[in-house]
């Protein structure tokens, strides 16, 4: 219920994350793309590198995020986009200071890789009681449980179906010999839980793949320009065209996946296939009421007709109860 899509076979994440690198200009030109695409969710990373990361430790780092930053009131305009969209506005907050300002604004909050640990900030989300999307790159099975166990034990997100799990590797871009597309429905098995994919690969096979594995959920870096070098972000992204078209793909996919049983479709009997395809027995030569049929006398033909071709080893021996020429179909008689 929480996680589904209206539109599409699966709920599509579009992951603005820090494609902006630091400009609330290119930010909403982004965010604006990515709604005019056909995801069914937007997502940004909202952070402080004072609340991320130890300056003192990491300096590197610290001035990395630092100049990614932007402020609260950039992200709120931001969610204030996606929902004149009309698209739901999700958030990887990465600063346990900013959920309380920002939470009447977010439809569904997103945990990473990085942080499904970090049970200060996830429980800060259980307290708001929206829906939660984590990731689980860098994570054994155990520590999986270990998150689950704390929810549980914090929330009724695990009864009320509020939490879902997506497959994910950190590698950016992530090597194809290491998406792990099994762990999609290890997961599912073990938890019970909406499970996606969360993908860092370039290109669409693994999120093709994915939805054909039983992603419920798929989750892609989006940019205007993915071919732009200045952010590594970018080379794994799609933009708004390749949205759609993998959207469009899977749409397909689940029309070819969706047939419950092996009974004929409407485009089979509307060409009259099994007529044309199946064969049926006919006589080879002429036979006389009361001469046996032999292999010499008889053939297996299309089109289907009277008796089917998998008769035929019954029929030797068999006396005939009528006159045949060539070409007759032999009667079921």
């Amino acid at each position: 219920m929480y996680f589904n899509s209206k539109n599409n076979p699966l709920l599509f994440i579009a992951e603005v994350g820090s494609n902006h690198e630091g400009s609330f200009t290119e930010a909403k030109k982004i965010v604006k793309e990515a709604c005019k695409s056909n995801a069914d969710v937007i997502k940004i990373q909202t952070y402080t590198a004072e609340n991320m990361v130890s300056k003192a430790n990491d300096l590197e780092r610290y001035k990395h995020f630092k100049k990614l930053e932007l402020d609260i009131s950039q992200y709120i305009e931001i969610a204030k986009i996606c929902k004149k969209y009309k698209k739901k506005f999700s958030a990887s907050i990465w600063d346990r200071d900013q959920i309380k300002p920002l939470n009447k604004f977010i439809d569904i909050y997103k945990v990473g890789s990085g942080d499904i640990l970090n049970f200060e900030i996830i429980r800060k989300i259980l307290l708001t009681k929206k829906p939660l999307v984590v990731s689980t790159g860098l994570s054994k099975i155990d520590e999986i449980k270990k998150l689950v166990k704390f929810i549980k034990k914090n929330s009724s997100y695990i009864k009320d179906k509020k939490l879902a799990l997506l497959h994910c590797n950190t590698a950016y871009p992530t090597p194809i010999n290491d998406v792990n597309l099994l762990e999609i429905n290890k997961i599912k098995k073990t938890f019970k839980l909406t499970t996606g994919y969360s993908d860092h690969t370039i290109g669409d096979s693994s999120i093709v793949a994915a939805y054909i594995m039983g992603a419920q959920i798929v989750e892609k870096h989006f940019s205007i320009n993915p071919n732009k070098k200045t952010f590594r972000d970018h080379q794994i992204s799609f933009d708004k065209s390749q949205v759609n078209n993998y959207l469009r793909v899977i749409k397909n996919i689940s029309k070819m996946i969706s047939l419950k049983n092996n009974k004929k479709t409407k485009s089979e009997i509307k060409q009259k296939s099994e007529k044309s395809f199946r064969r049926s027995i006919y006589a080879k030569s002429i036979i006389r009421k009361g001469q046996k049929f032999n292999s010499n006398n008889i053939i297996s033909l299309r089109p289907k007709s009277y008796v089917c071709s998998s008769k035929f080893f019954e029929l030797i021996k068999k006396k005939s109860k009528r006159n045949y020429v060539k070409g007759d179909p032999i009667r079921n008689d």
